[in-house]
């Protein structure tokens, strides 16, 4: 019994090590510039000049969006999606879908639900 505990833990150290043993790589490993760095720090300026350079993290990578609509346009679709009902403020409730169907009473649908419990339709939970 105890030889068994020995050779499992031998081979699960041998395993171990093998795997921490592996060879690091870096990141970069490999790249050549085709700039040089007179290069790269005129192409910094040029970009701090012209509006270009994005600083913040959460603005990577650079879109310059295309409008097409106007304000105006913009401000009389929400007001349409207001009076028709099929805008919605709470995240849970996107994307939107129209109801449909039968309208059913309360009463209605917890029958139903009993029905599909007794019947092994549906997942009961169980309190453990």
């Amino acid at each position: 019994m105890n030889v068994t505990k020995l050779i499992a833990a031998a081979a699960t150290l041998v395993i171990t090590g093998t795997v921490f043993a592996q060879e690091y790589a870096q990141a970069d490993a490999g790249f050549v510039s085709t700039k040089s760095r007179a290069e790269v720090k005129a192409d910094l300026l040029k970009a701090r000049s012209d509006g270009s350079l994005q600083v913040a993290d959460s603005s990577y990578p650079v879109i310059n969006p295309v409008l097409t609509k106007s304000r105006g346009d913009v401000a009389a679709e929400l007001a349409q999606a207001q009076q028709n009902g099929s805008l919605r403020l709470a995240d849970h409730e996107y994307p939107v879908v129209q109801a449909g169907g039968t309208a059913r009473t309360r009463e209605a649908v917890r029958a139903e639900l009993a029905a599909a419990i007794r019947n092994g339709e549906t997942y009961q939970p169980t309190n453990h």
